[in-house]
């Protein structure tokens, strides 16, 4: 399928609110992908206004990394798109590179953006990466929250993390990227075939699993969906409840008792997140609005602050103290603040 102008427009303004001038910082690895995203973009803006800047992050994981993204950089000259190349300094990696070389990369386009005034970043995550992300978590054994996968609209420190492509395949991103902007030659990063890499491993089983079981990314993508309409139902409802158990200091043990388990694992989620955020200092450190503490750890400190005996837990850098009114305290630690465990799980 080829993706129209209009068609395009029609994504990307689900995912715009505000009314305020839209600037984009777009993540470039030089893929067709972020290459196509970058074109549509550029077309967007040159029909509906706004400001757009690509970044393109070269890790130095491959030798030719930087030699290979000058053609990329050639054509954003031609077209007019101001650009920026951000290098990740790193010494010898000999483990979890994926994860090191993502956190790396967000940084290094966070950097950009704030230089740029930019209040949207739009990376070109498509359906099937949505579909590796669903099996990835559904293999670790993730509940609901964890298998609503991808979102296409995210809270990233101060702006708005977008991901228009999410509803297309990678080959609707490169049908258009030849058929509406003539453009057949782009980065090919062959990390993309390597079996080592989880990710990797699940895309090459995809033929196999949407021909066979009809595990598609259209029939993933609509129980997604679905999981995450349930997942907005239960933050809706914890956001109701939240208030008559938490009054900014004191949660009221027994209102907590009477909420199911999953209920009382997000509430104890949202009072962190709320006590963290509102204290500066931890703020600045941590960006934990963006973070989502491990579900078994959630219910682990769930369970235990409402057994009979419970007294005082340490979690999340926060002390949960029961008092006199056997209601719970939530204070900071008095402890130099160090950072938190956090999983994407």
């Amino acid at each position: 399928m080829i993706i129209s102008s209009k068609l395009f427009t029609d994504e990307l303004q689900k995912l715009i609110t505000s009314d305020a001038e839209q600037c984009f910082v777009v993540g470039l690895s030089g893929g067709a992908d972020s290459l196509c995203l970058t074109m549509l973009l550029n077309e967007y803006i040159a029909n509906n206004g706004g400001k757009l800047f690509a970044c393109i992050v070269d890790h130095k994981l491959r030798p030719q990394s930087s030699t290979e993204i000058v053609p990329i950089i050639e054509l954003l000259k031609q077209i007019g798109i101001d650009h920026c190349v951000k290098i990740w300094n790193h010494g010898n990696i000999t483990s979890n590179i994926e994860m090191k070389a993502r956190t790396a990369r967000y940084d290094l386009l966070d950097e950009y953006c704030k230089e740029v005034n930019a209040n949207f970043l739009c990376t070109a995550h498509h359906a099937l990466d949505q579909w590796e992300t669903f099996f990835m978590r559904l293999s670790r054994g993730s509940g609901l929250r964890g298998l609503t996968s991808i979102n296409s609209i995210t809270d990233f420190r101060n702006i708005k993390l977008i991901r228009p492509l999410l509803t297309f395949s990678p080959i609707d991103l490169k049908e258009t990227l030849q058929q509406r902007f003539s453009i057949d030659s782009y980065v090919y990063d062959e990390m993309n075939d390597d079996p080592k890499y989880e990710r990797v491993r699940w895309r090459k089983s995809y033929n196999t699993l949407s021909s066979e079981y009809n595990l598609t990314t259209i029939n993933i993508g609509q129980t997604i969906k679905r999981l995450k309409l349930a997942n907005d139902c239960l933050n809706y409802i914890t956001t109701n409840v939240l208030s008559n158990v938490f009054d900014g200091t004191y949660i009221n043990v027994q209102i907590f008792k009477q909420q199911p388990l999953d209920l009382q694992a997000r509430i104890l989620d949202r009072i962190v997140q709320n006590v963290l955020n509102n204290n500066k200092a931890t703020q600045s450190l941590h960006n934990v609005h963006n973070r989502i503490i491990s579900y078994e750890l959630l219910v682990r400190i769930a369970k235990e602050i409402t057994t009979k005996n419970f007294k005082a837990t340490n979690f999340a850098r926060l002390v949960f103290k029961k008092d006199r009114t056997k209601n719970i305290m939530v204070y900071h630690e008095q402890r130099r603040i160090r950072p938190l465990c956090f999983t994407d799980k």
